[in-house]
């Protein structure tokens, strides 16, 4: 009995859909420019609606402003997608002022800001009597 359900529960996963890999459009566009398309945009009256690439955002367009449409290929595709692009970067570390303010002798940046903006106050208070 057993062995059963796990025949049976294999059969049910192989039957489950797998996700499609998304097929891209490219629209050229009068005069120039591109746009990127998820599926294949429809002509509704004159103008042509699709879903643009990565946001997914429902665009329309003008019949009249698109120059062509072509399939693109998967290589071409994975080299506009985002996704593919992203490259992970290691941890960084935090670069501030140090606590209390002390930099071991060194003077740093918010050290020299600080003074900057004491001076400014300085002149300033002495200019208007205060």
């Amino acid at each position: 009995m057993p062995g059963r359900l796990v025949v049976a529960a294999f059969a049910l996963l192989c039957a489950l859909p797998l996700p499609a890999e998304e097929v891209l459009y490219q629209i050229d566009l009068v005069p120039s420019g591109k746009s990127i398309s998820r599926g294949l945009p429809t002509l509704k009256g004159a103008q042509y609606v699709y879903h643009e690439f990565p946001g997914g955002t429902l665009v329309s367009v003008r019949k009249s402003s698109v120059k062509a449409i072509t399939k693109m290929s998967p290589k071409a595709a994975a080299a506009v997608n985002p996704r593919t692009r992203l490259v992970r970067i290691g941890d960084l570390a935090f670069q501030g002022p140090r606590s209390g303010g002390s930099g071991g002798g060194r003077s740093t940046t918010i050290d020299r800001a600080r003074a900057a903006v004491a001076a400014a106050n300085a002149g300033t208070a002495s200019r208007t009597g205060q």
